[in-house]
């Protein structure tokens, strides 16, 4: 369901018509939690800036916006429609700012701390996991043997609990779920469950005890995720070789836009196709050597393209990841039904002007 605007609503219909005060409601940091099994923090490239933009006082969560990137006019759109948590792909800056001028950086912020909303970036957190929206590509290409291009990290987790102390004090809970490596802590009546990068849990477990004041009895608790590998790209095989033009023609049926850049050698044959979301070049060469016949990402630069050992096809950096964060929408309104999901759709900043047809 779409609105005037080209918002998709996607929870329920029994929750999208309902009464505001009728809607179900969940704690932001359960909803991290949530959005973090898909967008795991181990996987965050060091130089990124995901996980929390902009801290809310909205301790309870009706509604949540999903969009691509925190612009000014994304905010504006979120807030009018009286969402509670605004989850981007996008950081809201790679670099510290200063808020020294009346820009759309300021009113952003401002507009967001005025409001009570929080904003949350799941960025290289949601590239780096396969089994999450990223691989939408590789499902419409029906993908077989599918590998990670760049594996980064082999995700581990554990999960234990422990029973809350008398007049326990639950800052104490939100700073440990605030700890590196930590996927979430939450507290359920009387007992307190923390999940956590396996080779965190050992020293997780003495500050706990430490901060408590006593060593409380750990009790291990099944996870629900089995080890998985982190990383960036992937690469598989089509289901049957095809030729570059027909497959050409699959990729356009599948990725929204109405043209490309491409450089490098046209294979005549394509069998074994690779892509990075968002400005994936640095991966190029990795992936053919790997096998790729093509390679699809976006903001491929000059050099990448002069230096290309293959086919490398530049469908720009919002299409791939646009699509994604649809998907990842429609999935917590799947996973998360007692709130209302909206998705804002929005428009490639990069626009082709053709010689005389302006």
């Amino acid at each position: 369901m779409h609105d005037a605007n080209g918002t998709q609503v996607l929870s329920s219909d029994l929750f999208a018509e309902a009464p505001v005060f009728l809607r179900q409601t969940m704690k932001a940091q359960e909803l991290i939690a949530a959005i973090e099994q898909t967008a795991i923090p181990a996987g965050a490239a060091s130089w990124d800036k995901c996980g929390v933009q902009v801290a809310g006082r909205r301790h309870s969560v009706r509604s949540v916006a999903v969009a691509l990137d925190p612009t000014l006019d994304t905010v504006e759109r979120a807030l009018a429609l009286g969402v509670d948590f605004i989850l981007t792909h996008h950081p809201l800056s790679m670099k510290p700012r200063f808020l020294d001028s009346i820009d759309d950086h300021y009113r952003t912020v401002a507009a967001l701390i005025e409001s009570k909303v929080w904003l949350y970036s799941a960025h290289t957190t949601l590239d780096a996991n396969p089994e999450g929206p990223v691989s939408w590509l590789a499902d419409e290409l029906a993908l077989e043997e599918r590998k990670l291009v760049e594996p980064t990290r082999l995700f581990e987790i554990e999960s234990f609990a422990f029973t809350a102390p008398a007049a326990f004090d639950m800052q104490l809970l939100t700073a440990w779920a605030a700890e590196e490596g930590v996927e979430n802590a939450i507290r359920n009546g009387d007992l307190i469950r923390v999940t956590c990068l396996q080779d965190k849990a050992s020293a997780l477990r003495a500050r706990i005890a430490n901060e408590l004041g006593e060593v409380p009895v750990f009790l291990a608790c099944p996870t629900q995720k089995p080890a998985a590998l982190l990383g960036f790209g992937c690469i598989g095989t089509l289901p049957e070789p095809m030729t570059y033009d027909r497959f050409c023609d699959t990729l356009a049926n599948v990725v929204e836009r109405d043209y490309w850049v491409t450089s490098g050698h046209v294979p005549g044959t394509v069998s074994t196709v690779a892509y990075c979301t968002g400005s994936g070049s640095s991966l190029a060469d990795t992936a053919f050597r790997m096998g790729a016949d093509v390679f699809i990402t976006g903001d491929v630069k000059y050099h990448s393209a002069l230096d290309a050992i293959g086919c490398l096809i530049d469908v720009g950096h919002f299409s791939l990841e646009e699509e994604m964060m649809r998907r990842f929408a429609m999935q917590l309104g799947e996973s998360l039904p007692d709130l209302q999901i909206f998705y804002l759709p929005a428009q490639d900043p990069m626009r082709l002007a053709v010689t005389g047809a302006r």
